[in-house]
């Protein structure tokens, strides 16, 4: 039901993380599962692509390796991922004269990373093959782009109710933290 929530995009999962002590066992789920999807990812696409790791050919290592190796790789990136937005979600929420509280939202913004799975393709496919051209390369790749757009969308509205909930301000001031969050990630993303 919780999962059912976030996904309708619903107030509960962030008063679950708000209110309930047994939120924080959740986080460690989420952010395991993100980084172990996207690590998967990683290695499938370049099991299809092929070419060259630190010198080797990908057909000379191992499956179990490349996974497993992507996977804690994915696993420390959802990490910092989640730890570094965070502490930029406390930021804006501070800027928009909310009591900030960084373990509330570090709670709460576990909660937003399922939100962004439908963006995890095309993350791996961009970081595999950041030049190429995706639809001669990897399988369905013409859904990657609208997937990640999916993910935006829905994750701006998540990060909306994540702000209404643990900041309890106005919906105003709600939606002028996720606009600067959202104006200073592309103003980093554009440097």
């Amino acid at each position: 039901m919780l999962f059912t929530d976030l996904f309708l995009l619903r107030d509960t999962p962030y008063r679950f993380a708000s209110e309930n002590s047994r939120s924080p066992m959740w986080m460690p789920f989420m952010l395991i599962s993100m980084g172990s999807l996207y690590g998967i990812l990683l290695a499938f696409f370049q099991k299809t692509v092929g070419g060259q790791i630190h010198g080797y050919a990908l057909e000379q290592i191992s499956n179990t390796i490349l996974v497993g190796g992507n996977i804690v790789a994915g696993v420390l990136i959802a990490l910092f991922f989640h730890g570094g937005t965070t502490l930029l979600l406390w930021l804006m929420a501070r800027g928009v004269g909310g009591p900030g509280q960084l373990a509330l939202l570090y709670r709460a913004s576990a909660f937003l990373l399922p939100l962004t799975f439908p963006a995890l393709p095309y993350l791996a496919a961009k970081s595999i093959l950041p030049e190429g051209d995706l639809n001669q390369v990897l399988p369905y790749s013409w859904l990657y782009a609208p997937l990640a757009v999916y993910s935006l969308i829905s994750l701006t509205v998540g990060l909306f109710h994540m702000f209404r909930v643990t900041q309890q301000v106005t919906q105003l001031r709600c939606a002028m933290a996720v606009f600067l969050l959202f104006f200073f990630s592309v103003g980093v993303l554009m440097i």
